[in-house]
């Protein structure tokens, strides 16, 4: 997720769009636009835009370039200031419990969140080249969604769904915990289907919302959701299906032989008699409790920072708060407050491997945040790819054999299994992400045949049959705006980063100060640079799932299990 837009998540989590309490739509206006903004703090207040034009004299091209140059700064600025006051909520909500009213804490919603603010933005990005037109696309993108999650958030609320197990309601995000520490079959497809008969009830909530936003976005200029998905991804539909794609072709070998071995070692079964409710239960079966204990993440991820030369304890600008509180919610969470100078990471010990792997993320993450020197506020602060990538990164040193025994200490056959759960944890997610992206395009393109079309390509993205209630719960999580390609791009990205930092420096390329040195100039680019292109800086020709495979086989081999590459037997 767009840590610029995790506020918004939390409070009404829609899709990637930072959500606060709705506006009305502005009209549509074929006349001058009214340019209403905040101006930035201050010290930094521009001049009227005509100041410097005698009273009745023609406007040259210079001036109405400084013009527009002087709205852009404006827009910025505000774009800029929105986003460190929604950090600086959610840091209060999550580190002390107090209230995530971000209306309440903002006074107003900032008008820079505008149909003119987007008629600008858009003006501009069709005449820069360059960087300058990279960032007007990601500036444009990010307002577009706040501007849609203003016009239809508020009106269309999040039902959180629940379900009834043993006498007491669950929420259903807590199912997964729930199906992986239960051993029964039985009762696991009980508890599927429970859950699938909670996640129907709220699906006309869910479909009511999305044609809410729909109909937003139409009054700016987007037919379709698809339309609105290849504008805020930056890459049109087909590529993005391209690449779902040759996603599942490229890792179809790894991972049907992985996912046969894991299944035969944990479940007792085949790979075909595998169904999506084992899945917890098998991936989280190999994680040994002993080898995460509480207290320990934090020691492993500072001081793996500190042998690449780039720890955060000391660097100015960052706040680690990193101890248990009342009122402090646990999970780890990295913020940038304001980039790079105010960048902060919570996190409070409990232990075990999820809690490992994602301080690795977070922490990750902060390390990225606090080097960044790219000026423009869309380098520094937009652009999701780029900082998941870096945050992927790190959170694979968690399947990473050599990283785990040196951390752990623990004896190889320890190890083993946790490091093929992993591998298959990586993989297996990988794969959902790309066949999310293909059922969405699916269901917009051709609703009436949508169900069939996603079952054929879950049964193809998994290898086992799909029943109907595994069917039915992956069909209601929706994701019109293709989030999902976000994240599996920077999946793919963190393996290309990790097949060359170990070109450069070897298996353990962790230890290397050299690596280090690399990380902090790639990290002070911010996201400069699109997905393609980051790819090329990792010597790859293209973004693909070559790494991906090549590391989950290198992965697998040294726990013993030997995976083909696509094509071989």
């Amino acid at each position: 997720m767009n840590r610029a837009t995790r506020l918004g998540a939390l409070l009404l989590a829609c899709a990637g769009c930072a959500h606060v309490p709705a506006r009305s739509v502005p009209a549509a206006t074929s006349g001058p636009i009214d340019y209403d903004l905040p101006a930035p703090e201050p010290s930094a207040t521009l001049p009227p835009p005509t100041s410097s034009v005698p009273a009745g004299a023609p406007s040259t091209a210079s001036t109405e370039q400084a013009q527009a140059a002087a709205r852009l700064a404006v827009i910025r600025a505000s774009v800029d200031a929105s986003l460190t006051a929604q950090a600086k909520v959610l840091w209060e909500a999550w580190t002390r419990g107090a209230p995530a009213d971000l209306d309440a804490s903002l006074g107003r919603r900032e008008p820079v969140f505008s149909a003119a603010t987007l008629a600008i933005l858009k003006d501009a990005r069709e005449r820069a080249s360059g960087d300058e037109r990279r960032a007007l696309s990601l500036l444009h993108a990010f307002v577009v969604g706040e501007h849609l999650s203003e016009m239809a958030a508020a009106t269309l609320p999040i039902h959180q769904a629940a379900l009834t197990w043993q006498g007491r309601a669950v929420p259903t995000f807590q199912v997964p915990a729930l199906l992986a520490a239960e051993p029964d079959p039985a009762r696991r497809a009980a508890l599927e289907h429970a859950w699938a008969e909670a996640e129907r009830r709220s699906g006309a909530a869910d479909e009511a919302r999305w044609k809410g936003i729909a109909a937003a976005a139409r009054r700016i200029g987007y037919d379709s959701l698809l339309s609105l998905a290849a504008e805020l991804r930056g890459e049109p539909i087909e590529a993005l299906a391209a690449l779902a794609r040759a996603v599942l072709d490229a890792t179809d070998a790894a991972h049907r032989a992985l996912f046969q071995a894991l299944a035969q070692l944990e479940m007792g079964k085949d790979l075909s008699g595998l169904r999506g409710r084992d899945l917890p239960r098998m991936l989280r079966a190999s994680e040994d409790a002993h080898a995460f204990p509480s207290g320990r993440a934090g020691v492993d991820v500072r001081e793996t920072l500190a042998a690449l030369g780039l720890d955060l304890g000391g660097r100015p600008g960052v706040v680690l708060d990193l101890e248990p509180r009342q009122g402090k919610d646990p999970r780890p969470l990295a913020l940038p407050i304001e980039v790079p100078g105010n960048v902060r990471v919570s996190f409070a010990p409990q232990g075990g491997a999820a809690e490992l792997r994602a301080l690795l993320h977070e922490m990750g993450a902060a390390a990225f945040y606090a080097h960044v020197m790219a000026q423009p506020l869309e380098f520094r602060r937009l652009g999701t790819v780029t900082a998941e990538c870096w945050a992927f990164l790190f959170e694979d040193l968690a399947g990473d054999p050599a990283w785990l025994a040196e951390r752990t200490g623990l004896a190889e056959s320890h190890v083993v299994p946790i490091v093929r759960a992993a591998a298959a944890r990586r993989l297996h997610t990988a794969r959902t992400l790309a066949a999310r992206i293909l059922v969405e395009i699916a269901r917009e393109r051709d609703p009436a045949h949508a169900r069939e079309a996603a079952r054929a390509v879950l049964e193809t993205a998994f290898a086992h049959p799909i029943e109907a209630d595994e069917l039915e719960l992956f069909f209601l999580e929706r994701d019109p705006l293709l989030e999902s390609a976000d994240r599996l791009r920077a999946i793919l990205l963190a393996a290309q980063a990790e097949s060359f930092l170990t070109g450069r420096a070897g298996a353990s390329w962790w230890r290397s100060k050299a690596s280090g040195k690399w990380l902090a100039a790639a990290f002070a680019e911010g996201s400069r640079l699109p997905p393609s292109e980051l790819a090329r800086t990792f010597g790859a020709t293209t973004l693909d799932a070559a790494a991906l495979g090549a590391s989950t086989r290198s992965r697998a081999a040294a726990v013993g299990i030997r995976l083909a590459e696509a094509g071989q037997p």
